[in-house]
């Protein structure tokens, strides 16, 4: 970071010295070649374990550090500024506060408005770095389509590649099982499942045995228009009034025996089988 960092103590809107004994404490370990006997340097350089680096320039009213690594030099610009009851005003970004009364402090109204407040527990280098260096928000992702039978537990994830089927960036990858010598393994978006489009491109079904009676169109919407259920054996859908069921989740997936369970469509009732390896 070659643009400042300014660490400082105010009081009713002005600058008032931070403790020396304070700067020197924290600083002083970190210092290369280490503090003056008395007093402090005009500027210097420190230099932490973790091979970060800063130069420091100002004096007890006023610190400024520039060229800042990430890391342990953080560290220490966080550990000075809690230890001095001051805060950390990194260049064209929001002042950083350590309790909220710290905010009638400041020295004009638009510093003020935007001050940050960061709790005792986070106010660390890494709250200094967030400020300054942000991570990027992750991608805003659609809504998933929703299935009749099925609650999507266990079966997709979050994807920036487009899908196998329509080519498209939708955002989400289809996880679990497909069924049909020509579909791909992996790939689908869970778009093309609702759809019907992999069902028509590639003779692809989801699920495999229906544990019942129920009417043809039912059928076909659960073994080409609804996910499938990742299971050890090959999984069974439950019925029950005269309806598939609608899949809720699997207990202990990644474990033995698991217990799959289902809720009826039409009455409510509970229902569930187990399988294993």
């Amino acid at each position: 970071m070659s643009y400042p960092i300014h660490v400082l103590k105010f009081r009713d809107g002005e600058p008032v010295p931070m403790k020396e004994a304070v700067i020197r404490e924290v600083l002083g370990p970190v210092t290369v070649g280490g503090m003056p006997d008395r007093g402090l340097p005009e500027w210097w350089n420190l230099r932490t374990p973790d091979g970060g680096e800063a130069e420091v320039y100002g004096d007890a009213t006023s610190l400024s550090f520039t060229h800042v690594s990430s890391g342990l030099v953080l560290d220490a610009l966080a550990e000075l500024a809690r230890r001095a009851g001051a805060v950390i005003m990194p260049h064209e970004c929001p002042v950083l506060l350590q309790r909220e009364h710290d905010r009638r402090h400041l020295p004009d109204d638009d510093m003020r408005a935007h001050a940050v407040v960061v709790p005792h527990a986070g106010w660390s280098g890494r709250a200094i770095e967030q400020v300054v260096r942000p991570l990027p928000e992750p991608p805003q992702r659609p809504v998933l389509p929703r299935f009749a039978y099925h609650s999507l537990v266990g079966v997709v994830a979050p994807a920036d590649e487009p899908c196998v089927c329509c080519g498209q960036v939708r955002g989400w990858v289809y996880t679990g099982p497909v069924f049909g010598a020509e579909a791909p393994d992996a790939g689908i978006c869970p778009y093309c499942i609702a759809f019907g489009k992999a069902a028509a491109r590639y003779g692809a079904t989801f699920n495999d045995v229906i544990d019942g009676d129920v009417p043809d169109e039912v059928a076909r919407e659960i073994l080409e228009r609804t996910p499938g259920i990742p299971s050890w054996q090959s999984p069974r859908w439950l019925t029950h009034c005269g309806d598939a069921a609608e899949y809720l989740e699997a207990l202990d997936a990644d474990g033995q025996p698991t217990s799959y369970l289902f809720r009826c469509r039409v009455c409510g009732t509970s229902l569930a089988y187990s399988d294993f390896t």
